[in-house]
């Protein structure tokens, strides 16, 4: 088993190539995932349907142009903090930001998740 920041890559990267099956795979039935309340899509979530709910319905507002990519990472034991560069289109406009992920990993799978937004008014401005 890798550590817990190889975990949250090969999650980035099953979500990247939209693989929602893998991606299931790497979320705990309970999880408790806490997005920025942007948008009706977001805000805190509890379990793995809750949350590919949430994906799904974030791809689809942005026709499947939302984009997240690992920037750098560090982690303890059994957690991980991550810098996520992201993008989206929506009705023409992109945005582009950043954002801190805080995770909680065992056995393999998400247990906890938590993002803070740099800028959460413009998310807010194209979520809405």
């Amino acid at each position: 088993m890798g550590s817990e920041l190889d975990t949250i890559k090969e999650f980035y990267a099953a979500r990247a190539a939209g693989k929602m099956g893998k991606i299931r795979g790497f979320i705990a039935d309970d999880v408790r995932w806490i997005e920025p309340t942007v948008g009706d899509h977001m805000g805190e979530l509890r379990g793995v349907d809750e949350v590919i709910d949430m994906m799904e319905r974030a791809s689809a507002t942005t026709s499947g142009t939302f984009s997240l990519t690992v920037a750098q990472g560090i982690e303890v034991d059994g957690h991980c903090s991550v810098v996520i560069d992201w993008s989206a289109e929506k009705s023409g406009q992109t945005i582009r930001g950043r954002e801190l992920a805080t995770y909680s990993v065992s056995n393999g799978k998400i247990v906890f998740a938590q993002f803070l937004p740099e800028n959460i008014q413009h998310d807010n401005a194209f979520w809405a």
